[in-house]
């Protein structure tokens, strides 16, 4: 069994290298574990965006290909706020377009969800 089998789903749920590859590999065979989606992984991938370092249709594309990852779970202690970030973000046309604004809105949630629980800091 391969240790790194896991690690595309896991460079994908932490963006870690350019888009269009993650979503390929993290597709590609079958991961050996389960790997966690938490409040630091939506607040790190909506500062690309208020960042620039991405684009809203970026983070589209990402937050769809994390929530149909058959190998991601939601982080069980923050489940509602995190499926709302993503069913929202991955779904403009039902909610609202994907802008610099709606990012920075979803980074004062994720911020003060996260200030408001002290072991988030160390997690």
């Amino acid at each position: 069994m391969d240790p790194n089998r896991s690690r595309p789903v896991e460079d994908l749920v932490h963006w870690n290298g350019a888009l269009s590859d993650l979503i390929r590999d993290a597709r590609r065979g079958e991961p050996t574990s389960i790997v966690t989606f938490r409040r630091g992984h939506a607040l790190a991938a909506a500062e690309k965006v208020t960042a620039g370092l991405a684009s809203p249709s970026q983070l589209i594309d990402w937050a769809q290909a994390v929530h149909f990852e058959d190998y991601v779970d939601v982080e069980e202690e923050h489940q509602d706020l995190l499926t709302q970030f993503l069913v929202e973000i991955s779904n403009p046309e039902l909610f609202e377009p994907v802008t610099r604004e709606v990012c920075h809105r979803w980074l004062c949630v994720l911020q003060a969800s996260m200030a408001s629980d002290p072991e988030a800091a160390e997690r």
